[in-house]
């Protein structure tokens, strides 16, 4: 039996104001959802005042994150939660304020900050299902440079697969971590489809984009699709599905320990965490 928006409260998207996120936005408000989405940018959705709800808050700032994360916590009843918001990496090396490198806390490092709160707040009181947004290039992730990467070494596709094959373990690992408290995690690579995510991509990127994003699959056929693995009857936990959702297999890591790695990384975002 599927699930319909009866059966849980809240949704929660990251990056819900532009793109597929807010696709998968409309989809879940269209469909009785109450929906919460964070984003950069303002957004207005005219007669569903009263289930949706955006937070403002930039994926490049930790302690804005968390702040916004935990304010959400308090305002609302979380069960499914998006992490969908991410950026192409920028041509050239760029640091947060935060002093890491960009796609890397944007996609990967503000996410695990952000489920790690919603775990701690409702993870004993409510079933959580994690849907992760990562790509194709994932398989081209290697994480042998990932938290010493600086100018000297840095490479706009590598930081960008590297940042989704993180996703993808990340999600693996979430299932694995809370299976006892009933935690439910599937990744999505959604192929090449349309969306916003080149906005810090130089001009001539962005014209050569908009020739060809008419051909390119449509971000509300991915909504649709993500939608169906999500309120089917049974979807395996932990792994990544494709758009034809056919279960992929994840790249083995063999320069890093991806235990280590989480472990280095929790402690980056621990202080942010404790409520």
């Amino acid at each position: 039996m599927q699930k319909s928006c009866s059966d849980f409260q809240g949704v929660l998207v990251t990056g819900g104001t532009s793109g597929l996120g807010l696709e998968i936005v409309r989809l879940f408000l269209q469909r009785g959802c109450y929906v919460i989405a964070t984003g950069r940018q303002t957004l207005n959705l005219p007669g569903y005042e009263e289930r949706f709800k955006l937070y403002r808050v930039d994926f490049s700032d930790l302690q804005q994150t968390a702040d916004t994360v935990k304010k959400i916590c308090e305002n609302h009843n979380i069960d499914i939660v998006i992490n969908n918001a991410g950026v192409l990496s920028p041509p050239v090396y760029t640091p947060t304020k935060n002093g890491f490198e960009y796609t890397f806390q944007v996609n990967f490092l503000s996410h695990f900050l952000l489920n790690e709160i919603i775990i701690r707040r409702f993870g004993n009181t409510r079933t959580l299902s994690f849907v992760i947004i990562t790509s194709m290039v994932h398989k081209l992730g290697k994480l042998d440079s990932v938290l010493s990467r600086e100018a000297s070494n840095y490479n706009p596709l590598r930081a960008y697969s590297d940042s989704k094959l993180l996703l993808a373990l990340m999600c693996r690992q979430m299932a694995e971590k809370y299976r006892n408290i009933g935690l439910k995690c599937f990744s999505l690579d959604p192929g090449i489809f349309s969306s916003g995510i080149f906005r810090m991509q130089n001009s001539f990127f962005r014209f050569l984009y908009t020739i060809a994003a008419p051909f390119m699959r449509k971000p509300s056929s991915v909504a649709a699709v993500l939608s169906e693995l999500l309120n089917g009857t049974e979807y395996s936990n932990g792994v990544v599905y494709d758009i034809r959702k056919k279960i992929k297999p994840i790249r083995k890591i063999k320069t890093i320990s991806f235990d280590d790695f989480m472990k280095k990384s929790y402690r980056i975002v621990i202080s942010y965490i404790d409520f």
